[in-house]
């Protein structure tokens, strides 16, 4: 099966060193152009967050929904000279085996691996294993919804740090604007709502009104583009970029496109 051979296709995701979606379809053929519509930063070492920290140990649960939660959050007990055995004590829960293999990374194992996609799917099951006594810290992005939170709250002692913040990517690459006016690509790939606002953005600014063909991982940024009446062409329910690639893979050969 050759269907990615030669297929253009444009990812609006954040650089990285570790982009398993961009590795997969560049190993089939395709050819990936990056157009981010954000880029990571981590956060700075507030007092409240240095204190929580520092007091890691009083904490029953740890909660990770991404890998960037994991890496920044790690950079915080490095900034602060503390070692993960600081964290032998404590049950790691985390959205999605690539969370749980970054937790690995540094010598830490999870207690529980949520078996659903999403922040909302690992609630349901923190919630029938915390205890009313436990205290519980979610490591998240600044953008992150508060679903969790609400969810938990009410069965314990819940913490929230924001251990990273996004940014709208300025720099953006007038070729790739230029493709997509000309209609020449074949599909674009969205991995969060806030990629999504700032691609739509440069689209309105650009006056681009193509009937536009791209896909999605998760409901969260479904929503946001439902929100703006774009609806995807799928939708990938798994986080785990090697699933979203395989499956972008299986779809583009069912159209033919």
């Amino acid at each position: 099966m050759e269907n990615l051979k030669n297929k253009i296709i444009i990812s609006t995701r954040p650089l990285s060193e570790d982009d398993s979606i961009k590795d997969y379809l560049v190993e089939k053929g395709a050819s990936v152009l990056d157009f981010p519509m954000i880029k990571i930063y981590p956060v700075t070492l507030t007092d409240e967050i240095k204190q929580l920290i520092l007091h890691i140990s009083d904490f029953q649960w740890l909660v990770f929904t991404s890998k960037n939660g994991v890496k920044y959050f790690f950079q915080l007990l490095n900034e602060l000279n503390l070692g993960y055995d600081k964290l032998s004590e404590i049950k790691i829960a985390v959205v999605g085996k690539k969370t749980a293999a970054e937790v690995e990374k540094y010598h830490c194992l999870p207690h529980l691996i949520s078996s659903g996609n999403n922040s909302i799917d690992l609630a349901i099951e923190l919630a029938n294993l915390v205890k009313p006594t436990d205290k519980v810290l979610l490591a998240l992005a600044t953008i992150a919804n508060k679903a969790l939170e609400q969810k938990l709250e009410k069965l314990c002692h819940l913490k929230r740090i924001d251990v990273y913040l996004t940014e709208e990517e300025n720099g953006v690459s007038l070729d790739i604007i230029e493709r997509i006016r000309k209609n020449d690509y074949h599909i674009i790939i969205f991995t969060s709502p806030s990629g999504y606002r700032h691609f739509s953005k440069i689209m309105t600014d650009s006056n681009i009104t193509n009937q536009l063909r791209a896909a999605c991982i998760g409901t969260t940024t479904e929503e946001e583009m439902l929100k703006n009446n774009f609806e995807p062409l799928f939708v990938s329910m798994r986080s785990e970029g090697l699933s979203f690639a395989m499956q972008l893979e299986r779809y583009l050969d069912t159209i033919g496109l």
